[in-house]
Formats: structure tokens, sequence, C-alpha cells
């Protein structure tokens, strides 16, 4: 009996430690971190436009996880997870896709929302930006992705990326609108 226990117990923990591993190499941390500074640019700032094309949400929340290497992301449809984020009932929103990480020690999100108050709805994006930094970042991937976290609007869109390349995948979002 103790040698079963022994072996779920080593089943389990090599189960958690693929599931948390970093794919990542320490030179493409260094060049995200430098590609992250040259594009600063493109940050919270409203982008406004005078035509959008129109895209479902999902595919545009698809584009960004496919830009830049995200973990695997979940669409996240539970309603007390997405409460837990902000009341979709509110702020005019007509469809939107919420794509969080499964199991892993980043904190990585993707929020994409159409919407008829796009101000109301970029204010509460921003306070989930401000939770993700103040309440949910613990460790130092984390807070480097929360630190980078976008949130930005163009005609009846809202977004908000939590990614250290999030402006590279903002890129691919804004590209898909046009």
């Amino acid at each position: 009996m103790k040698k079963f226990s022994l072996l779920i117990a080593a089943l389990s923990f090599i189960i958690l430690a693929v599931g948390c591993s970093d794919k990542e190499t320490q030179s493409s941390a260094t060049e995200s971190t430098a590609s992250q500074t040259q594009e600063s640019t493109l940050t919270d700032a409203p982008i406004e436009a005078s035509s959008v094309t129109e895209v479902s949400c999902d595919s545009l929340a698809s584009a960004v996880i496919e830009s830049v290497e995200f973990p695997d992301m979940v669409l996240t449809e539970e309603k007390v997870l997405l409460d837990m984020i902000m009341d979709f009932s509110q702020y005019g929103i007509e469809e939107y896709a919420v794509y969080q990480q499964a199991i892993s020690v980043n904190l990585s999100e993707v929020i994409v929302l159409r919407t008829t108050d796009t101000k109301a709805a970029t204010e509460a994006l921003e306070k989930r930006k401000e939770q993700l930094i103040n309440q949910l970042a613990f460790y130092p991937e984390q807070q480097e992705n929360a630190s980078s976290t976008i949130v930005g609007s163009k005609g009846g869109y809202c977004w908000l990326i939590a990614h250290k390349d999030s402006a590279e995948a903002q890129k691919a979002l804004l590209s898909e609108l046009e």
C-alpha cells in the first residue's frame, strides 16, 4: 500500500511539473523584453478608426493567442468565473471572448468585447488590469505579464491582453480589424 501511495504521489508531482514548465529559453525572454521596450508606443491609449471590419470576438482572440507564444489558453465560459472578471451583463456588451491560461504559473489573459459603450467597457477592462497587477500577480513571470497588460479599443471593440509581448499581440488584433 505504501508503494502504491508513493507511486501516485510521484506521478502527481511529474504531471504537475510538466504542466507548469516554462518552455521559453532565456534568449527569447531577453528578446521579448527588448521588443517590449521598443514597442512601448502601443500602450493603453484607445485606438480610433473611421472604419472597422466586423469580426467575431473569438476570431480576434484567436489571432492574439496565435501571434505570440501564450501558455495553453482555454475559453472561459462558466458564469462564476466570468463574474469574477467583470459583469458581462453591463457596458452594452453584444459579444465577448475570454481566454485564460490553463494550469500554469503564468498570468495570461485575453478578453475581447464588442460593445455599444466602448468607454464604459474600457474602464471596466482597466479595472481588471489593475486587479491583475495589484491582486493576482505574485511570481516574477506573473508580474511581468500583468505590468505589460494592454487595454485598447477600436470601433466597437475593446480588449485586454495580459502577456509580456502584449504589444505584438495587439498588432495582430488590429490587423484583423483592418
